[in-house]
């Protein structure tokens, strides 16, 4: 199956971060496929270009159109790399799995990405491109997780190549499991949760039982989200039960997450931190420091851009990470690790008063980058540069040594042993 040519999501979202008019790219890549109605890569870089634009239902559907050709991509390079990783990728939005063309900067690797259907049959399973090693990239708490990494250990076992981030029992990290995964670590704090459909909050509140129903979880300020939210789209806190009533007729979906409202606010300065954090084979590596003064922080809304206190705040946190942040929770990052069970995964959390580590979310397909502006933060590129490197080593690790590997071809063809007289050791 030979992959087909696309620019890319590293490419575009480094044109897209960096000012770059990615409306008039998307008009010059329909002229191409007006010429071309069957060029796949190019329908891939509309998806791209699309979504970069807000327009995510547009973007799925130039995917779905381009997966209807082809189901493997790779980048357009100049040369090729010696060694190549093969990406297996859900088919679904571009901030949904892992961003590996984003961790892989350098040339070591070349990129090949497989977008396997979730109900694909074995029959449907098909014979890839050469790879080195492998990596499942789709996200561990999609609602199809399951189903799709069966699948890939199956098409995996075919190819006889180590896969990465694809564990033989799948944790998955969702907001309302997490605390029982690791509500007994010592010093390791995640909000309680639970997930409930609309019409059971409806109920609650009609009935004005919901104090009493949620009891387990938390009692009034309650924090709730649609599922299946990220980047803290529907996230609201609600304090009355009119709030909670108003919070749902403002959203249109059919399940939430209602949790308890954890005061991870500074005693010093009332100001809230939070850190985003990726472990790659067990280590952990900052990768940006959010400060604002409110509690829904992200690093988008913290306005980091605008106040150089912060920036210097940030840049401390990341410098010190190893003998400070990180090594106070050293503990709490190893007895996560141990649960999730991922070559690679990213979490956000904060700590608070008392010290404790608040974890928030969990996450293998979090976003980390080195797209931010040199200029404004001079001190991200070193730390960014050591979480590819490790990102790159990972994968080196598990690749066959040239030297050693002998041709599967070779081993089968090898006859037995046939011993004609008896060995006499003098």
């Amino acid at each position: 199956m030979e992959p087909q040519p696309r620019i890319g999501l590293a490419a575009l979202a480094e044109l897209a971060f960096g000012g770059g008019d990615v409306k008039s790219f998307y008009n010059d890549l329909i002229s191409l496929i007006k010429k071309d109605p069957t060029n796949a890569g190019v329908m891939m870089d509309l998806s791209i270009a699309a979504q970069l634009e807000g327009h995510q239902e547009l973007g799925l559907a130039w995917q779905d159109y381009a997966l209807d050709i082809s189901r493997v991509f790779a980048p357009i390079r100049a040369t090729s790399a010696k060694k190549t990783v093969l990406i297996y990728a859900a088919p679904i939005h571009m901030g949904g799995n892992t961003p590996v063309d984003l961790l892989l900067g350098s040339d070591a690797f070349d990129v090949v990405t497989y977008y396997p259907s979730f109900d694909m049959s074995p029959a449907e399973y098909p014979e890839l491109p050469p790879h080195d090693v492998a990596f499942c990239a789709a996200p561990a708490d999609h609602e199809q997780a399951e189903k799709f990494f069966e699948n890939v250990r199956r098409i995996a076992a075919a190819q006889r190549v180590k896969v990465l981030n694809l564990p033989q029992h799948l944790v998955k990290p969702e907001r309302h499991t997490v605390p029982e995964l690791l509500g007994n670590v010592r010093g390791l704090r995640t909000p309680k949760t639970l997930e409930i459909d609309r019409a059971t909050l409806q109920q609650m509140l009609a009935r004005e039982i919901e104090s009493e129903a949620l009891a387990e979880t938390a009692a009034y300020p309650f924090v709730v989200r649609p599922v299946g939210s990220h980047a803290g789209a529907g996230l609201a806190k609600v304090a009355t039960r009119a709030e909670f009533s108003a919070y749902l007729e403002t959203r249109p979906e059919d399940a939430f997450f209602v949790s308890e409202f954890l005061d991870y606010a500074s005693p010093q300065d009332g100001r809230f931190r939070k850190a985003r954090i990726v472990c790659i084979n067990g280590r952990a590596f900052p990768c940006h420091y959010a400060i604002a003064d409110r509690w829904d922080i992200w690093y988008a809304n913290a306005k980091m851009e605008d106040c150089a206190d912060k920036r210097r705040e940030e840049e401390a946190f990341m410098d010190n990470f190893a003998v400070e942040f990180g090594k106070r929770h050293q503990a709490a990052f190893d007895a996560i690790t141990a649960v999730i069970g991922l070559d690679y995964y990213g979490f956000d959390c904060a700590e608070d008063a008392e010290g404790n580590l608040v974890l928030f979310e969990i996450d293998n397909a979090l976003i980390v980058h080195d797209l931010d502006s040199p200029e404004i933060y001079p001190y991200k590129h070193g730390h960014m540069q050591n979480v590819f490197d490790a990102f790159e080593a990972l994968l080196a690790s598990k690749c066959p040594d040239p030297e050693l590997s002998i041709p599967t071809s070779l081993i089968a063809n090898v006859p037995p042993l046939q011993v004609q007289e008896p060995l006499v050791v003098a």
